[in-house]
């Protein structure tokens, strides 16, 4: 049991694959939610979701302080982003991340939670999209601001995932590996950031691992199997020797799952935070379709 009421959060990136779950799911514990988006169909999208959307760039720290300034919130939820708003490069995701941190002080934030990645200490140098999650983590926790960070493990969103070139297809599953691979809903990064901020002093200062299922790429097909009724098999998203060649970061993660066990999250932890957090049947059945609109259970 946990104590619910009502409070102004801030969602940073709030458009974004994490963000667009984290805003759901906070709406449903009863918080008046606040997104960043940097406008036009964002704005259309929150709006929908019953959010207040806030323009804003969520890496500039003039439009920050505005997007603190407009919502008043003093409860945030920030998370910085490798791949887009980064563009791949490390020192930029570390700054951007400071920079955040630094808007919340500025803001008199009363919680902060951040959303980094699993393992983002123990895997080595060459997992660049993860490893200057660690540089920001420390730099909040020696803010002084309270916080917590969470630590999500692989996504079951990447398995639909168009946008980088993975959409869920009738019959077929992809993914970069085929070994076992702990993972997470990002709608759980947000039920768990609703646990936290109706107790931010129990998790002041904590890193919380975000993981609730783990299965090898022919569990994940089966779980598919079974939801959508039909016949699905799993492949490699690309051989692994192109893998090493073109997706030289995600390379490096992979052969962290292959060759070093994978991620550490206890997802029994996990449950205790959010007990109905979602396997990969739950993943898909609340997913419902195919990435082209067709919904499960067709034939």
């Amino acid at each position: 049991e946990y104590i619910s009421f009502m409070s102004k959060v801030l969602v940073l990136n709030a458009t974004g694959k994490v963000g667009t779950n984290v805003v759901i799911a906070l709406k449903e514990a009863g918080h008046d939610v606040y997104g960043t988006t940097r406008g036009g169909s964002g704005i259309e999208k929150l709006q929908k979701l019953g959010v207040n959307s806030v323009k804003a760039d969520y890496t500039k720290p003039a439009d920050l302080n505005e997007a603190f300034r407009t919502s008043g919130a003093k409860i945030a939820f920030i998370i910085t982003d490798f791949f887009l708003a980064a563009k791949s490069k490390q020192n930029l995701e570390i700054e951007q991340g400071k920079a955040q941190v630094d808007a919340c002080k500025a803001a008199g934030c009363e919680y902060v939670i951040y959303s980094s990645a699993g393992d983002a200490d123990k895997m080595n140098e060459k997992v660049k999209h993860i490893k200057g999650k660690v540089v920001v983590e420390q730099y909040l926790f020696a803010s002084g601001l309270k916080s917590t960070v969470l630590r999500p493990v692989a996504f079951f969103e990447n398995l639909d995932d168009p946008v980088n070139w993975n959409p869920l297809k009738k019959g077929s599953i992809k993914f970069l590996t085929e070994v076992p691979v702990k993972l997470c809903a990002c709608y759980d990064i947000g039920r768990a950031a609703a646990r936290l901020i109706a107790d931010p002093d129990a998790f002041n200062g904590k890193i919380i691992d975000v993981a609730s299922w783990q299965g090898s790429g022919a569990d994940m097909a089966a779980a598919l199997q079974k939801v959508s009724g039909h016949p699905t098999k799993f492949s490699l998203a690309m051989p692994k020797f192109f893998r090493g060649l073109f997706l030289n970061d995600l390379h490096h993660m992979c052969l962290y799952f292959e060759k070093q066990g994978g991620f550490t999250a206890s997802i029994e932890d996990f449950r205790r935070l959010v007990p109905d957090a979602l396997t990969a049947e739950d993943w898909f059945r609340r997913l419902g379709h195919y990435s082209n609109g067709e919904k499960f259970g067709g034939n």
